[in-house]
């Protein structure tokens, strides 16, 4: 399969570039769900593209939890939280919504968890993972590099890991 790199548009009006903008993601992380090495594998049954009905539908953990959605202007966040006394591998998730899609998965994790393991950081045409002890615990961030919400944040931690 053949995958597109890159999508440029130009729109002169405020509202046709905040649509171009829109559309940019959409399709890159439409594409991101089929093109293989682009396409890291799900994390806990999540992979970056997915609905919020999908993440918590799909969402891997043993433990249960509960789910919260928080709005963030014009994105949304699914909150998860395992139940109390849980000795869930998994301490916190957060997933990140731009345009209905998943943009950014940020876990705390115990060490041991599989998630846990692996480089600091892994990048790909479409996507930055990071690993990084946080006290005890291993905070794993995935983001959407075509995502405008979280670019800055995407230059930040490519960066911080050359």
């Amino acid at each position: 399969m053949h995958c597109a790199r890159s999508l440029s548009i130009r729109y002169h009006s405020p509202a046709m570039r905040a649509l171009g903008s829109t559309l940019t993601v959409s399709l890159t992380l439409a594409l991101a769900l089929g093109c293989g090495p682009s396409a890291p594998d799900p994390i806990l049954g999540v992979r970056l593209g997915m609905t919020p009905a999908q993440v918590r539908d799909r969402f891997g953990t043993a433990a249960g939890g509960t789910f919260r959605g928080e709005a963030q202007g014009e994105d949304f966040a699914l909150v998860w939280a395992p139940p109390e006394a849980s000795r869930s591998p998994v301490r916190a998730a957060r997933h990140e919504f731009h345009v209905g899609q998943l943009v950014a998965m940020r876990l705390t994790l115990d060490p041991a968890a599989p998630a846990a393991q692996g480089p600091p950081v892994e990048l790909t045409e479409l996507s930055v993972l990071t690993r990084e002890r946080v006290g005890s615990d291993v905070a794993l961030t995935w983001l959407a590099r075509a995502c405008p919400t979280h670019a800055e944040e995407v230059r930040r931690r490519i960066q911080e890991h050359r």
